[in-house]
């Protein structure tokens, strides 16, 4: 279980998040894994929302949207 606490504004949330693993490293190597997990996917999120405008786009009939993302 990894505890994150977020504030925003002036307002503090705390998150528990839970994760199932098979490795036997110690709890500072397994959050340092978690934290470089989620700095690869808040880059990925970063570029389609500013590279591609992915949260502009307002494609939404019929297969719009899936073809768009391929």
């Amino acid at each position: 279980m990894i505890e994150y606490e977020i504030t925003v504004d002036d307002k503090t949330t705390i998150e528990h998040r839970y994760y199932i693993s098979s490795s036997d490293s110690c709890a500072s190597k397994l959050l340092n894994a978690s934290r470089e997990h989620w700095a690869i996917e808040n880059s990925l999120h970063w570029r389609l929302d500013i590279a591609f405008r992915e949260d502009e786009s307002r494609i939404r009939k019929g297969h719009g949207a899936e073809k768009n993302a391929i």
